[in-house]
C-alpha cells in the first residue's frame, strides 16, 4: 500500500483504487469507499458551511451506527478537533467537558441544554451527506501534527482526563492495530464495542487505513442482529470487550461455535479476559487466531497475546506491535534489567503515544517525558521466550516479604468454584509480612458463603502464601463498563 499521513488520505486513496469495496455498514446502511469519501466530503461542506473551522473541537455523542463514524472523518476534514462521548453520558457530564474543552459544536442524535454550544443533529449530517444535489469543495486534508482527537479516559484510578492524539498518532496506531492481528485489506471486522471509545475507534482507523470493512452493532445487546450480521455481512473478524463477549455466550454460545470456519480471527481489548473464558474460546474456534491486546487510551495497541497459538503462558500478554519499543524501569523512570522476582514499570516509546493530557501540564509530566516515552503504573518483566508479562498495577500487585502476587491469578482459580460469581483481590496491610491478600467475592444465587471450603479449593491450586487471608462478601464486584475491576472503590472500604 502507499504510504499515507492521515487515515482520511487512506480513506481517499481506496476510494480511487477500491471504490466498490464495502467501507463501513450497520443494521439498515451500508457504504462503499466511493460512496464513504463522498459522503465524507459532503459532509465536511457541511459543517463548514454551519461555521466549522479549523481548530475547533466537536464534541460528538457516540452511537452504534454508521453515521457515527461519517460524522467523526467529516469534523476531522472540516478541520475540526473531535471528543466522542458515550451514549449513556449525562448531559450535565457532557456540558462540563464542553466548558473544559471550550467546543463550539455538538454533534448528536439529541441536543444537549448548553448555552454558548452549536447543536448539530446527526440525522442532518447524515441526510446532507447522501443528498446528490448537495455541492462541496475540495478540503486540504490534515497534516501530521494537527491535534486530531481528545479521548477521555474512564477515570477508574482517579480523574478523567482529555488525551490528545495527532493525526500521525492515528496512523502508528492502525499501523499498530494491523499488524497485531495481521489484519489484510480482505478483513469485514464487526466492532461490538462503543465507538466512543479508545478501542472502537482505532479498529476502525486500523480498517480505514488498510482498506478492508468495518459493521458495527450495539454490543450484544440484541443477539438476534448479532448473528444476522455475521451471515449478512459474512463478518471474518470480531473485536469484543469481555463483558460484552460474556453477553454472547450467555445468549448463545452454541450457535456461535458454528462460525469456526467463517471467522479468521476474534480480538478481545479493554480489560483482561478470564483464563476461562480463553479456554472457551479456544475450544470452541480451533481454526480461529484468537488475540487479547495490552494497551491504553495514551499509548495504542502495544503488545498483542495470540493466546490460541500461546496456551498455559501464565501473567503473559504478548509481543510489541510493530511501532512499540518498550522498556522496563524503576520509580526513577531508570531503565532495569527487569526480571519475574525484580519486576520493572513498563513504558512504551513510539509514535503511537499521545502528545499529552488536555490542559494539564502536570499531570502529564507524571506520566510522559520530554522524548515522549509513556510510563505505566504496570509492573512486568521480559521472557526468555521474547514475550513480555505482566503482574498488575503498582499498589494492586500484592507484595508479601518481597514475594509479589498478581491478583488477578488468585482471582482466576477463586473463579473456578462454584460459589463464586464474581471477586477481586486487594493489598492489606499485614505485621508479619507487610501486605498480605484480602479478597472480595460475589456469590452465586443460591449459594451460602463458606470460607474453609474457598480456601482448601484454593489451597489445593495455588502456593499456600497466595490464599486470601481476609475475605468479604459483596454484592456486586465494581466494574467499568468494558469489565475492569475498580480497586480503588473496594481499597476505599478499608479506610
Amino acid at each position: 500500500m502507499k504510504a499515507v499521513t492521515s487515515i482520511l488520505e487512506a480513506i481517499r486513496l481506496h476510494a480511487a483504487e477500491t471504490p466498490d469495496k464495502l467501507c463501513v455498514g450497520d443494521k439498515t446502511r451500508a457504504f462503499t469507499y466511493a460512496q464513504f469519501w463522498e459522503a465524507v466530503r459532503k459532509g465536511a461542506q457541511f459543517l463548514k458551511n454551519l461555521g466549522v473551522q479549523k481548530g475547533d473541537v466537536v464534541v460528538i455523542r457516540g452511537t452504534q451506527k454508521a453515521e457515527f463514524i461519517l460524522s467523526l472523518f467529516s469534523a476531522h476534514l472540516a478541520g475540526a478537533v473531535m471528543s466522542p462521548l458515550e451514549k449513556s453520558i449525562k448531559d450535565d457530564r457532557i456540558c462540563e467537558i464542553i466548558d473544559f474543552l471550550e467546543a463550539k459544536f455538538y454533534i448528536a442524535e439529541k441536543p444537549v441544554n448548553h448555552e454558548t454550544v452549536q447543536n448539530i443533529k446527526m440525522k442532518d449530517l447524515l441526510k446532507t451527506a447522501m443528498d446528490p444535489e448537495f455541492a462541496t469543495g475540495d478540503f486540504p486534508l490534515p497534516e501530521a501534527e494537527d491535534l486530531a482527537d481528545i479521548l477521555f479516559t474512564t477515570g477508574t484510578t482517579g480523574k478523567s482526563k482529555g488525551i490528545e492524539v495527532t493525526t500521525a498518532c492515528n496512523v502508528a496506531i492502525a499501523q499498530n492495530v494491523n499488524d497485531s492481528v495481521e489484519m489484510t485489506e480482505n478483513e469485514v471486522e464487526l466492532l461490538t464495542t462503543p465507538l466512543s471509545h479508545a478501542l472502537g475507534i482505532r479498529r476502525t482507523y486500523g480498517a480505514m487505513y488498510i482498506g478492508s470493512s468495518v459493521v458495527v452493532t450495539e454490543g450484544a445487546k440484541f443477539i438476534n442482529t448479532f448473528f444476522d450480521l455475521l451471515d449478512q455481512y459474512k463478518i471474518t473478524a470480531i473485536t469484543f470487550v469481555p463483558a460484552i463477549l460474556e453477553q454472547v455466550l450467555k445468549a448463545g454460545k452454541e450457535k456461535f461455535a458454528e462460525y469456526d470456519s467463517q471467522l479468521h480471527y476474534i480480538q478481545l481489548g479493554s480489560a483482561p479476559l478470564s483464563e476461562t473464558n480463553k479456554h472457551i474460546l479456544t475450544e470452541m474456534f480451533p481454526s480461529v487466531r484468537l488475540y487479547n491486546t495490552y494497551g491504553a487510551s495514551e499509548s495504542g495497541c502495544t503488545v498483542i497475546l495470540e493466546f490460541s497459538k500461546y496456551k498455559d503462558k501464565e501473567n503473559c500478554i504478548g509481543r510489541t506491535t510493530v511501532n512499540t519499543r518498550i522498556l522496563y524501569v524503576n520509580d526513577d523512570w531508570k531503565e532495569i534489567p527487569a526480571t519475574e522476582e525484580a519486576p520493572g514499570l513498563l513504558a512504551f516509546e513510539g509514535g503511537m503515544n499521545m502528545r499529552g493530557y488536555y490542559k494539564e501540564p502536570e499531570i502529564t509530566a507524571s506520566v510522559m517525558d520530554e522524548k515522549g516515552i509513556i510510563y505505566t503504573n504496570d509492573l512486568g518483566y521480559p521472557g526468555d521466550d521474547g514475550l513480555v508479562y505482566l503482574l498488575g498495577r503498582r499498589g494492586d500487585v500484592i507484595n508479601m516479604g518481597g514475594i509479589k502476587v498478581a491478583p488477578t491469578e488468585v482471582e482466576e482459580v477463586a473463579m473456578g468454584h462454584p460459589m463464586v460469581k464474581d471477586c477481586a483481590c486487594i493489598p492489606i496491610k499485614d505485621p508479619i509480612t507487610g501486605e498480605a491478600i484480602k479478597m472480595f467475592v460475589a456469590l452465586n444465587e443460591g449459594f451460602v458463603f463458606d470460607q474453609k471450603e474457598l480456601s482448601v479449593y484454593l489451597l489445593n491450586k495455588l502456593e499456600a502464601l497466595k490464599v486470601p487471608k481476609v475475605f468479604e462478601v459483596i454484592d456486586e464486584i465494581p466494574r467499568t463498563f468494558n469489565g475492569k475491576i475498580i480497586r480503588r472503590e473496594l481499597k476505599e472500604r478499608e479506610n
